[in-house]
């Protein structure tokens, strides 16, 4: 088992968090976009797209007795959200595309341009993973072994609905220059040291 994530001492605030009974276990989620937030809406009994407003308002953060997060890799995090918002047009894309133009003054068309989009921080998609942690205690979960770490968390039976992922984004060929990389590193430093941190109490 995972030991805890210390975020105690940390200067975020947080963002939003749920509080639901999985299993013997009151959880406290910190929701974070494109970390398998589409797989626990429906582990709630939801559909993938349903949106956030309605899930919070239900499942409000309150006592807990254990905090968790999902944790993945930034690059690989903001690949997925070009895929799943940018590379598609599906209605749950339209507003990002739409704040992209407006911000962007063009419409999308490579990843590194969307790297420069990125890192204006303007739609919560984008936000570090590291910034939605509160001050707390946590059990980090990864993304690539989800139903394993949940199957840790809460046993096999209760963990079922995270067998199967979500909303997974289509696999399609991106190009990820040396600029992009150096500006995903800049941008997401502080998720780059919190994966670390995560991957080390993992294999202590």
């Amino acid at each position: 088992m995972t030991a805890l994530l210390d975020n105690r001492w940390s200067l975020s605030r947080g963002r939003l968090h749920l509080t639901f009974r999985l299993g013997d276990r009151t959880i406290a989620y910190a929701y974070i976009r494109k970390n398998g937030c589409s797989t626990f809406k429906q582990a709630l009994g939801y559909t993938w797209d349903q949106r956030i407003d309605a899930v919070s308002e239900a499942y409000p953060y309150g006592p807990h007795d254990i905090a968790i997060f999902v944790y993945r890799c930034p690059m690989d995090r903001l690949v997925s959200i070009w895929r799943n918002k940018i590379l598609t047009d599906a209605p749950h894309a339209a507003d990002l595309q739409a704040d992209y133009r407006s911000t962007m003054g063009e419409a999308p068309t490579c990843f590194e341009r969307f790297c420069d989009y990125a890192a204006r921080g303007r739609d919560p998609h984008l936000w570090p993973q590291s910034a939605h942690l509160k001050r707390l205690r946590y059990r980090p979960i990864a993304l690539a072994r989800l139903y394993e770490d949940m199957c840790d968390l809460v046993g096999r039976d209760a963990a079922a609905p995270f067998r199967h992922r979500a909303n997974v984004s289509r696999k399609a060929p991106v190009q990820i220059t040396e600029r992009s990389r150096s500006l995903v590193r800049k941008i997401y430093a502080a998720d780059y040291k919190l994966v670390d941190a995560c991957e080390r109490l993992r294999n202590r």
